[in-house]
């Protein structure tokens, strides 16, 4: 299985870093921290209706590029670098969750307009124990209750996809059980407050439901939610390889022209070896990164197992980095002004989000029977 990109792929990675550089730098990150917007909306515009992202693992049946998750991880590693923001990860994890699912109509109605960007939509799941959902069903429709945080892109979403445990009323033809309930964004009974974020780049709120209805949405919700968590990862790995690799070129880069005691301070072993180490990790994490992303286009038998490695060797690695950035800039990495204190949030953030290296480990061990 070949680990370097395709000429296709090193393409549409080309065309996502010229994009960012020229339409997000980090100088708009701080804008949007400036101004409380959660993301641009005309970059989102232009990601979506020039770029194609949020369509990249739509069928074109349902509106989207059919390029697989392959193409998706290219796109999120350069998009990563830049710590672009932008409700991508969460349109792509709702639209994941209803390619899963059995319902047809749903997926006609919502898949198209969710490739193009016009709607924005999520997956109302938590980390940890971050919240529970329980559904009252009837002959007259389903209402849901219950608290979800965080969830990404909660307050800005359109659309939510609310997994919710079902007890069904005796008149009901429900089977009692996990089902995935469609919800409106302006339904009666739904709250979204956004909550302040450590990682700027990130949108999350909490989702309260109380009677708030909801449609029941055909097929096996625990296998949707299942793929949508290997996915997640993939993702997630995806944006912590690309800025990790930001992190390793910026450090890189101000070790050459700093000078102490008459020498760049690239030039002391302390500097070397930390240096080696973050370049060692990167390329680990981003063979298993790769491999992933081939296992999920080519072997989806092996793809979850892959998916949770990428993400365990990048998430701490990412985080690790992250804190070397910082110090090795010395004063001026610990100042507001220079970007190191954004990869550094980002690094945390990205590190627990949907299930951390634990949770992966655990998963590991599942699917290996260990």
């Amino acid at each position: 299985m070949a680990l370097i990109l395709t000429d296709e792929e090193q393409a549409l990675a080309d065309s996502v870093r010229k994009f960012v550089a020229d339409r997000s730098p980090l100088t708009s990150l701080r804008h949007l921290i400036t101004s409380g917007e959660p993301y641009d909306a005309d970059v989102w515009k232009q990601m979506t209706a020039q770029l194609g992202l949020a369509g990249l693992t739509i069928p074109e049946e349902y509106g989207g590029v059919g390029a697989g998750v392959s193409a998706l991880s290219v796109a999120l590693t350069e998009l990563g670098a830049g710590l672009v923001a932008s409700p991508l990860l969460a349109s792509v994890l709702a639209a994941e969750v209803l390619l899963r699912l059995d319902d047809h109509a749903a997926k006609t109605q919502l898949l198209p307009r969710i490739a193009g960007g016009e709607v924005i939509a999520t997956l109302a799941v938590a980390s940890g124990a971050g919240g529970y959902v329980t559904a009252s069903t009837s002959s007259d429709g389903a209402t849901l209750s219950g608290t979800i945080s965080p969830v990404l892109n909660g307050a800005e979403a359109s659309v939510l996809l609310v997994p919710a445990d079902t007890d069904s009323d005796t008149d009901s033809d429900t089977d009692s059980g996990q089902v995935i309930y469609l919800v409106d964004g302006a339904a009666e009974g739904l709250t979204r407050t956004r909550l302040t974020s450590v990682d700027h780049s990130r949108s999350l709120a909490r989702v309260q439901l109380s009677g708030t209805p909801g449609r029941a949405l055909a097929g096996d919700a625990a296998a949707a939610l299942a793929a949508a968590s290997d996915l997640a990862n993939l993702a997630l790995a995806s944006e912590s390889a690309g800025a990790m690799k930001a992190c390793l070129d910026m450090t890189s880069a101000y070790a050459r022209i700093r000078v102490a005691f008459g020498q760049p301070i690239g030039a002391f072993q302390a500097v070397k070896h930390r240096l080696a180490d973050m370049e060692k990790s990167w390329e680990l994490g981003q063979a298993a990164l790769r491999d992933a992303a081939r296992a999920g286009d080519a072997e989806p038998g092996r793809f979850s197992v892959a998916a949770s490695v990428a993400r365990v060797l990048l998430a701490s690695a990412y985080a690790d980095a992250a804190v070397d950035t910082v110090q090795l800039h010395g004063g001026i990495g610990f100042t507001w002004e220079h970007d190191a204190h954004l990869y550094y949030k980002n690094g945390l953030s990205n590190k627990v989000l949907l299930g951390g290296p634990g949770d992966q480990l655990d998963r590991l061990a599942d699917s290996l029977g260990i």
